[in-house]
């Protein structure tokens, strides 16, 4: 009887125990497991799209939400990171606070375009959630030159100080930027700017004084504003000649001519300031100190690069001249030239043959035979070879042969000065000649 109560008691404290897995705290009735948190992008007020400059916050805050089995979850870390040079956020961790929500501040990194940032719960469902912004590039100044007196294209003499300055406007999206430095520069040998640097003043402007260099013409200058549009900015100025203070021979010396002929070249010389630069509406005085030339005109005033000509014709006289050029007061004056006349001589011969050519005995120029004489010279053709005839051609003329002849000569004397051309009267224009008569 004893034994058989203990098993009915034993039996009862078994069917009192629970099946292993039932109805145990912390697990569902279906057997799942336990709640996971979820974490996604705020209902409201994410944060999320946003557009700001490079470098700078967001205005507003990026913000998550944390829930678990659908409620708030309060007091969970999440951890917040911004991808990209320069961006960062602030604070790196936050609590999820009574509403599940977590949040931080996200500043942009320094490169223009698509940025993107996460928040991150260890274990949670949507780990990580990733934000996007906008970075807009930073405005840059403007530099310009200014709407009115700018100093941009004056006119000056050589290294002097223009009568205006140059001045520049610098602007940040449109509002004129005080407290900028501008560097000035101006090229060319002694030219220059003072100051070198000049800051911006409350109305964005800056401003330096502008020397000219030492050459005539056009110069320019410019004004540098580092990381500016517009930089660096050009002003042109026209620098104009100084006072005449000197005389030099450039061209046309040492020539000389036959009797009665023009010179090949004019003579040249420069008027030019201290510089060299060229000086125009001076008067240059020409003359001949022998007589044996002569100077056209007699004054010549120098043209707009300085220079100064004169024609020489030689007279009837041979031997060698000085030609003077005069500007009074001029380092340098007067310039001397030299000019020989030549004489021409009264006679000359050509050989005709032994084939089909005529030659100068002078000069050996042949097909043509080039020779000059003086007026009343006469020119002889000496037969060596071949059956051949000299014959007139052109204006002026001479009696020339109707006959032709295989030995001999044949001779013509010049009255007018001209020139005469001839050929063959057998060959034609195979066999030619030309004689200047002076």
């Amino acid at each position: 009887m004893a034994v058989k109560s203990l098993r009915i008691l034993i039996a009862a404290a078994a069917a009192a125990v629970p099946l292993l897995g039932q109805g145990c705290s912390g697990s569902s009735d279906s057997g799942t497991g336990p709640a996971t948190p979820v974490i996604a992008r705020a209902a409201t007020a994410s944060g999320d799209g946003q557009t700001a400059q490079v470098g700078t916050a967001l205005p507003n805050p990026i913000r998550v939400s944390v829930t678990l089995s659908g409620a708030p979850d309060v007091g969970m870390t999440v951890t917040w990171a911004a991808a990209g040079t320069g961006a960062s956020v602030s604070p790196i961790t936050s609590i999820t606070d009574a509403n599940g929500i977590a949040t931080t501040t996200w500043t942009l990194g320094s490169t223009a375009g698509a940025q993107s940032a996460t928040a991150t719960l260890a274990g949670a469902t949507g780990s990580p959630v990733t934000f996007g912004a906008t970075a807009s590039a930073a405005p840059v100044p403007l530099i310009a030159k200014t709407a009115s007196a700018s100093g941009d294209a004056q006119t000056g003499a050589v290294t002097s100080v223009l009568a205006a300055p140059l001045r520049v406007l610098v602007t940040l999206s449109g509002v004129p930027q005080q407290g900028d430095t501008v560097a000035w520069a101006a090229v060319g040998t002694g030219a220059s700017v003072s100051p070198l640097k000049s800051v911006t003043d409350a109305s964005g402007i800056a401003t330096t004084t502008w020397t000219l260099g030492q050459t005539a013409g056009a110069q320019s200058a410019t004004a540098t504003l580092a990381g500016a549009s517009g930089s660096p900015v050009s002003f042109s100025a026209t620098a104009t000649a100084g006072a005449a203070t000197q005389l030099s021979l450039v061209s046309g010396n040492g020539q000389s001519a036959p009797t009665g002929a023009g010179f090949a070249s004019p003579l040249t010389v420069k008027v030019a300031d201290q510089f060299g630069n060229g000086v125009a509406g001076d008067t240059v005085a020409w003359a001949s100190v022998l007589g044996l030339v002569s100077a056209a005109p007699t004054k010549s005033a120098s043209g707009a690069t300085g220079l100064a000509q004169a024609s020489l014709l030689a007279g009837g006289s041979a031997g060698k001249d000085t030609i003077t050029a005069t500007v009074t007061g001029l380092t340098g004056s007067p310039v001397r030239f030299t000019a020989s006349v030549v004489q021409l001589p009264l006679t000359d011969s050509v050989t005709v043959g032994s084939g089909i050519s005529f030659t100068s005995r002078r000069n050996g120029t042949s097909n043509p035979a080039v020779d000059t004489i003086g007026v009343g010279g006469t020119i002889t053709w000496v037969w060596a070879g071949g059956d051949h005839g000299v014959g007139s051609t052109g204006s002026p003329s001479f009696t020339g042969q109707t006959v032709s002849q295989s030995s001999g000569t044949f001779a013509v004397t010049f009255a007018v000065a001209g020139t005469y051309t001839y050929d063959c009267i057998v060959h034609g224009t195979a066999m030619t000649g030309r004689i200047v008569v002076r």
